[in-house]
């Protein structure tokens, strides 16, 4: 009986303890914290290293990615300083290259850490060749020729001739079959009349010899332009790699302007001609001075450039001829120059040696004198005195 009202009394008071704990907090305890604010996160110095440089290398330079060499990273509270050291590929514009280096690794740090980026720097220590990278072909001068093969053209011109031609002539003979057989007419004079006239002209005759010649040289003139490519004016240029059904050709008359102006720009050449072919290119120019074999081998190096830059299948053969103007004179050697240094002056008569000169003369820290006036009848007084 005396252990019932203490079991009574010990559950009431654990009541009251649960419920000071779960509503307001019990007189003379102590606030709990809500779980979302206890504790703080903390980035590592070490993961935000890793982060900026991953996203260095992930930078897109143009198909091509910067190598990173090394990486710090200081973290501050909420803020954070990253510094990379990358290796760029060659070639490329550093100033450009860095700037998207820098801001792809500040973008990517900043999202994934949740850091405020203070500063973010990226130093190139070097520069490196990208192999993956696509090289720019090489031209070869002695390719085989066989590569690149010039178009085949159209021939719209004769074929349109030949069409029109014979659509005429069966359209005129169509006509006439329908009118005698549906119209019940009379053959026209002319179709009786090419009828009759091998009957009476044997194959010696003249006339039959000329439409026979004719005719043989229609026919192998539509032979020719069946079997042959055409395009006489252009030249084909090398093969796009990896890309060979790719064809470009270039036009000889655009050939002839670039030597011209490769040949023009070699001091004292003027009046530069050029005559380009299928397989050679003449060059004919006039020197007004300077030497004239050191001019002709400058030409020559000169436009031997130029068609190799132009990057053309087949190599042309270059025919350089200069010749001197009729002004020109070959220049002196340089121990027969005059030295003026070594020449003597000629004095005015009639005036002082003082004043000899005195314009072209300088003194370091003055200005320099105004020339003093001879005048030639004070001259001629002093001559009759």
């Amino acid at each position: 009986m005396t252990g019932a009202p203490k079991r009574q009394g010990t559950a009431a008071s654990g009541a009251a303890v649960r419920k000071a704990s779960g509503g307001a907090p019990a007189p003379g305890g102590s606030a709990r914290t809500v779980p979302a604010d206890r504790g703080r996160t903390v980035v590592a110095e070490r993961a935000v290293r890793r982060i900026a440089e991953r996203a260095a290398g992930e930078a897109d330079l143009v198909g091509r990615h910067a190598q990173v060499v090394h990486g710090t990273a200081a973290v501050d509270g909420r803020r954070a300083d990253v510094r990379v050291d990358v290796r760029l590929p060659y070639p490329a514009r550093l100033g450009e290259a860095g700037e998207r280096v820098r801001g792809r690794m500040a973008e990517r740090v900043a999202e994934l850490s949740g850091l405020t980026v203070r500063s973010a720097s990226v130093r190139v220590q070097s520069l490196a060749p990208d192999r993956a990278a696509p090289s720019a072909p090489s031209v070869d001068r002695d390719r085989p020729s066989g590569r690149a093969r010039r178009p085949w053209s159209a021939r719209r011109v004769p074929a349109a001739l030949v069409a029109v031609a014979a659509a005429a002539s069966c359209g005129v003979l169509l006509g006439d079959l329908l009118a005698v057989h549906l119209a019940g007419r009379r053959p026209a004079p002319w179709r009786t009349g090419v009828v009759d006239w091998p009957a009476a002209h044997g194959p010696g005759d003249g006339t039959v010899v000329a439409v026979g010649a004719v005719a043989a040289v229609l026919g192998a003139w539509l032979l020719w332009l069946a079997l042959t490519p055409g395009l006489r004016g252009v030249l084909p240029m090398s093969p796009v790699p990896g890309h060979p059904r790719q064809r470009a050709v270039l036009d000889r008359s655009a050939v002839a302007e670039f030597v011209r102006d490769a040949a023009a720009a070699v001091p004292g050449v003027t009046d530069v001609r050029v005559r380009c072919g299928r397989r050679r290119v003449r060059l004919r120019a006039r020197l007004g001075f300077g030497d004239r074999r050191a001019a002709h081998d400058a030409v020559r190096a000169a436009t031997d450039t130029t068609l190799t830059a132009l990057g053309l299948s087949r190599p042309l053969k270059l025919t350089v001829a200069l010749r001197t103007e009729p002004h020109w004179r070959p220049p002196a050697p340089p121990d027969q120059r005059p030295d003026e240094s070594s020449e003597p002056r000629q004095g005015v008569p009639g005036v002082p040696e003082t004043f000899q000169g005195a314009g072209s003369q300088e003194t370091p820290g003055t200005p320099e004198a105004p020339a003093v006036p001879v005048r030639r009848a004070d001259a001629t007084k002093e001559r009759e005195q």
